[in-house]
This record gives C-alpha cells, structure tokens and sequence, in this order.
C-alpha cells in the first residue's frame, strides 16, 4: 500500500512539474503552436480571414494542429528566461520575411532553394532545407511581431513561439522524472 502511494506522489509531482505555467501569453499567439498569416506582394503580412477581417483566404493545415493569426500587429509575453520565434514560408518555396519586434528588425528568414512545395503543414517546410524559414530569440517581456514579404508572390507563411522553460521548471521536471523512476524501481525490486 505504501509503495502505491509513494508512485501515485511521484506520478503527481511529475505532472504538476510538466504543467506548471512558464510565463503569461496574451494577444493572438498562444504558446507552443503554429499559426497561420497571409501575404500578397511585397509589404506587411496579414491574418487569414476570418480571424483576420482584412486578411486573405488561407488553407489551414492538413497535418499540424495550427490556428489563424488575427490582424497585426502580434502580441505576446513571455517569460523570464524568454522564447523562441519561428518564422516559415509554407507551400512552394520563393519567400523571403522581414520579422520585427516593435519595428525593430529581428532578421530575415533564409533564402529559399528552387520551387520545391513543402505544402501546407508546418513541420515538414520547417524540415524542408530549401523552404525559407527564420529562428529568433526572444527577450522576456512584452512583443509586438510584424511580418514583411519582401517577395512579390502571394502566400502564406506560419509564425510560431516557444517558450523557453524556467530553470526552476526544468529541475521540476528532471527531479519529478527522476523520483517516478525510482519510485517504479523501487516498486519493482521489492514485489
């Protein structure tokens, strides 16, 4: 009975490590996940309508959960150790982005390669060596994100944050992982 217990505890504080909150997220990018922005031309992206009023038609993901970005600019907090902005062109390759933060320049995305189609889901155009795509890190604090096409095609791109977890979440994680393990260890060498 008490080595159930001691499992069950050890199973508890792993989980509440894995779900403690790593910063506060408001505006139209939550974290850890992908969504979806429209560009036409040359000149700042878009939402995809009908999140976004004024934004173009966007085919949604056929793989990847994904979302629609509303009307920029988009904003977010993050954490005190900060986050992770990710920036891809989806579908054929030929788009280039400006990111900012608050009309400070971030960067450009990379150049892309040929006309090879990673199509509409975001992880395998992230894969994708020839498809343009940008990582870049993020203070803690506030963010306002716009996007610029510096190409003349129409399309859609994905923007995405990851949170960069706490050091203090990270020993919750490792220590919860590490008490389960040897509270199932322990179950086991004495059954």
């Amino acid at each position: 009975m008490l080595r159930k217990a001691q499992r069950c505890f050890s199973l508890a504080i792993f989980l509440l490590a894995f779900m403690h909150p790593t910063g506060s997220h408001a505006g139209a990018v939550p974290a850890n996940s992908f969504l979806e922005f429209a560009f036409d031309g040359i000149g700042f992206a878009t939402g995809c309508g009908p999140a976004d009023p004024a934004g173009a038609f966007c085919t949604p993901s056929s793989g990847t959960p994904t979302g629609f970005l509303d009307a920029p600019a988009w904003t977010f907090t993050t954490s005190n150790d900060g986050s992770v902005l990710t920036v891809t062109d989806a579908f054929q390759a030929g788009d280039v982005f400006m990111v900012s933060d608050f009309n400070s320049i971030l960067g450009l995305t990379s150049q892309p390669v040929g006309n090879a189609d990673c199509g509409d889901d975001p992880l395998p155009c992230l894969a994708d060596p020839n498809i343009s795509k940008g990582l870049f890190t993020l203070a803690a604090g506030n963010h306002s994100i716009r996007v610029y096409s510096l190409t003349k095609g129409s399309g859609s791109g994905y923007l995405g944050i990851d949170v960069i977890p706490e050091p203090a979440t990270v020993w919750l994680l490792v220590a919860g992982g590490l008490i389960a393990l040897a509270g199932m260890r322990y179950g086991r060498q004495s059954s």
